[in-house]
């Protein structure tokens, strides 16, 4: 076991360093939009261009990869994530923040993709659930403590850009450090988000609308925060939901294996829909604070639990394969969520970000209840596992692939 936390000591500080980061850069981003008198409009393209760079890097860097090898890559992409983060604190301009953070999405990418394939080298079948599990708890836990820098008020904006740079360079220290060999990333089989579609519409719908909610909450749960109350309001609130999403992922994957998974997504879409509901209902500050730990909960899991029912479909040769497919479903919603969430805010007003939940978490539960009507009950025979939403190469981590994948 000590060998065991010694090998992936090293990647997963490095993981723990950029994501505190990038967890942070994220709100603080809205937040300044937010002071510019930027439109939610505005808000959305920037946050739907950091998902694009993240999709783009996914699938196009790992030949970089295999080229200079995961070391030099890891401290590039860490580089270029420094200089993208430290050009905010010259003068604003729109336009140039878009490009930052395509520029953003795509090196964090790149990252992600080093961590994961250095992980997966580590693992087998015996160790794969407990490397990936670690790989969460370490993802959310940085994303999550990282909101409450914000609460420091002796720390400005320009401050926070900084400490987020010094993050993505401590974060090379423990991987260049580390004695392990580097990773070789293998090719896997191939199996497109059609077929997929086709073996499982269940699955594919549940994590483009997975991707469609998240990102939105990502980039809007900070701008409504901001408007009812203050920063110390928005640190604590996404702190929450992210140890929300982290928090519930356990309790309702197991029950994800005893109840058909498919009545799981529905009975969390209603969950969502009605926790939105009072969240627009309410404004005790502790009550909110309650209800958005649980929002977390509902609206995080509906990725790995849509992940799980689509593996249920699949052979075991092919499920590091979907798994990628499903991933580029859930990206596309990613893109696509932070365009449309702003149509509901300009429309509506501040609560405009639970209408479009509800709208989305609406609909998902209609093809859920259409495809459960329609289809016959299938016995889960792949057991809950979670995963995140990073890169495809994280499929790869996934303890229900066999050995040899």
């Amino acid at each position: 076991m000590k060998q065991f936390l010694t090998k992936i000591f090293s990647p997963i500080t490095s993981l723990f360093f950029f994501s505190i980061g990038g967890g942070l850069l994220t709100t603080l981003i809205v937040l300044i939009l937010h002071s510019k008198k930027e439109s939610s409009i505005s808000i959305g393209i920037i946050t739907s261009l950091y998902y694009l760079g993240l999709v783009l890097g996914s699938f196009k860097i790992e030949k970089l990869i295999v080229r200079i090898g995961h070391i030099r890559a890891f401290a590039n992409f860490a580089a270029i994530l420094t200089v993208s983060i430290l050009l905010h604190l010259f003068e604003y301009n729109f336009y140039v923040w878009c490009v930052l953070r395509l520029i953003t999405g795509f090196s964090t990418a790149g990252l992600f993709i080093v961590i994961e394939s250095w992980l997966l080298t580590i693992g087998d079948t015996k160790n794969r659930g407990q490397i990936l599990s670690i790989y969460m708890v370490s993802l959310y836990l940085a994303n999550a403590l990282s909101q409450l820098f914000l609460k420091i008020d002796s720390l400005s904006y320009n401050q926070l850009f900084i400490m987020i740079g010094i993050s993505a360079v401590l974060s090379i220290i423990p991987l260049s450090l580390t004695k392990s060999q580097s990773p070789i990333i293998e090719e896997t089989s191939a199996l497109s988000l059609k077929n997929i579609y086709l073996l499982t519409k269940t699955g594919v719908a549940g994590c483009f609308f997975a991707g469609l909610v998240l990102s939105s909450i990502y980039g809007f749960l900070p701008l409504f925060l901001i408007k009812i109350s203050n920063d110390d309001f928005v640190a604590i609130g996404m702190a929450l939901v992210i140890f929300g999403g982290m928090f519930w992922q356990y309790p309702i994957g197991k029950i994800s294996d005893l109840i058909e998974r498919r009545k799981v997504i529905l009975s969390l879409c209603i969950s969502g829909m009605i926790i939105s509901l009072l969240i627009i209902t309410f404004t005790n500050y502790t009550l909110i604070y309650t209800l958005i730990f649980l929002l977390g909960g509902v609206t995080f899991t509906l990725y790995p639990i849509s992940i799980s029912h689509a593996c249920d479909s699949l052979k075991a040769e092919d499920i590091i394969s979907g798994t990628q497919a499903l991933l580029l479903a859930y990206s596309l919603g990613a893109v696509t969520g932070p365009l449309i969430a702003p149509i509901f805010i300009k429309l509506i007003g501040t609560y405009g970000l639970f209408f479009y939940i509800i709208t989305m978490l609406f609909l998902l539960s209609g093809i859920m209840f259409w495809r459960q009507s329609s289809t016959r009950y299938m016995e889960p025979e792949e057991p809950f596992v979670t995963v995140t939403t990073t890169t495809p190469l994280i499929a790869t981590i996934d303890p229900r692939g066999t050995e040899e994948q």
